[in-house]
């Protein structure tokens, strides 16, 4: 039985909880918030057990005998030292995106992890549907033939209020903006679908209506791989919320996570002429694939305890993290610079350390207006089918 404590318990906190509770082989041990009133909050709503520790002390955490793993949710800002407190007092960790604020910190967090000999997992759930699960068999798998190209749009929506959260809205607290926040879910999923980094990167951003905000609301990019070409889209202003994956390739061209598949051949003259057989063919290889049994949050808590079971790395790991975020921040120097950015960054990049970051980016308004806590549900995207939690 793997034993959780979770730091952190808003919003994705309790997302984290449900997970745990629906895998038989975990059980929670202790909730952590600054506000500790949310976690008695938590404890009535789910039933937990009356000795479940409840503390506003993280620290107070650290050398417990009865927690294996920290499951942690907390502001971006904290990402770093409360990682490496945990590796480093023996416990596994599984992390909320983004990783941590910049590649300075998540490099002392994988060298943590490496002197400590325990896990730490990154929670990018939107791996974890069906669809995107099969798609990427088959893509590994050539069936698809090689991708030529993939356009990305990460497309969310959240009212000027939503940066009023004390945390929220600047470069220092936060990383970034919207691309840090909502869109390094499809960044994850798009290095994940191309096997790796990069070659350059050019973007553009801006922020359009998000108020009480330094960071960006909307930017576009176009990327280029080894054997590929990418856009990338992402904007907190669209009301239909809509994200998703227009990937062509050799043999057809697909969409996720919405699962479509089309095949076109030419006429004589090079017009297409849509090839039903093949289409029919590549379905029937889709159809066979058996779905997921856990998805979105619950798939990737229960794949983070399968490699803890196994003895192996799990496999959303911290270098999984850091490639996201520096393509984050390939994008953000791009903008800031407008020029293209090529990867790797090293440790001479401007954005390689916090200080770095702001200094190099713009503030395209002052945050003014900061209060401890916001009331309303939750939206995860449309991966998770517009769920609310």
């Amino acid at each position: 039985m793997y034993k959780f404590a979770i730091i952190g318990v808003g919003g994705i906190g309790k997302t984290h909880l449900k997970a745990i509770l629906n895998d038989k082989r975990c059980t929670v041990s202790a909730l952590c918030s600054r506000t500790v009133s949310k976690c008695h909050d938590l404890k009535k709503e789910f039933s937990l057990p009356d000795d479940i520790t409840i503390t506003d002390d993280w620290k107070s955490l650290l050398e417990r005998d009865d927690i294996d793993v920290a499951a942690i949710a907390l502001p971006p800002a904290l990402h770093r030292e409360v990682t490496i407190a945990f590796l480093e007092n023996g416990k596994h960790v599984i992390l909320e995106k983004p990783m941590a604020l910049t590649l300075e910190e998540e490099d002392e967090m994988l060298e943590a992890e490496k002197r400590s000999g325990k896990r730490l997992g990154l929670i990018f759930q939107n791996r974890y549907y069906t669809a995107v699960q099969k798609a990427k068999k088959m893509l590994d798998e050539g069936i698809f033939g090689k991708i030529l190209s993939v356009d990305v749009t990460s497309h969310w929506f959240r009212g000027a209020n939503y940066h009023n959260l004390y945390w929220r809205g600047t470069w220092e607290s936060e990383g970034g903006g919207t691309l840090t926040a909502q869109g390094i879910h499809q960044v994850d999923m798009l290095l994940w679908l191309m096997g790796g980094q990069a070659q350059n990167i050019n973007a553009i951003m801006r922020n359009m209506r998000h108020t009480n905000c330094e960071a960006e609301d909307m930017g576009f990019a176009f990327i280029t791989f080894p054997s590929a070409l990418a856009s990338f889209s992402v904007s907190l202003n669209d009301m239909n919320e809509y994200q998703g994956f227009r990937i062509q390739c050799e043999k057809a061209s697909i969409t996720l996570p919405e699962w479509s598949v089309h095949v076109s051949k030419p006429q004589p003259n090079g017009y297409p002429e849509r090839d039903e057989a093949e289409e029919k063919k590549l379905q029937e290889i889709y159809d066979s694939i058996p779905p997921l049994e856990k998805e979105g949050h619950d798939g990737a808590f229960s794949r983070f305890i399968d490699a803890l079971e196994e003895g192996r790395k799990p496999e959303v790991d911290g270098l999984d993290g850091r490639r996201a975020t520096e393509f984050v921040d390939a994008f953000y120097l791009s903008a800031a610079t407008e020029k293209a950015v090529s990867f790797p960054l090293d440790k001479d990049s401007p954005v390689y350390t916090k200080e770095g970051l702001v200094k190099t980016m713009p503030k395209y308004f002052r945050k003014t207006v900061s209060t401890e806590a916001q009331s309303g549900s939750m939206s995860l995207g449309s991966a998770a089918e517009k769920k609310e939690i």
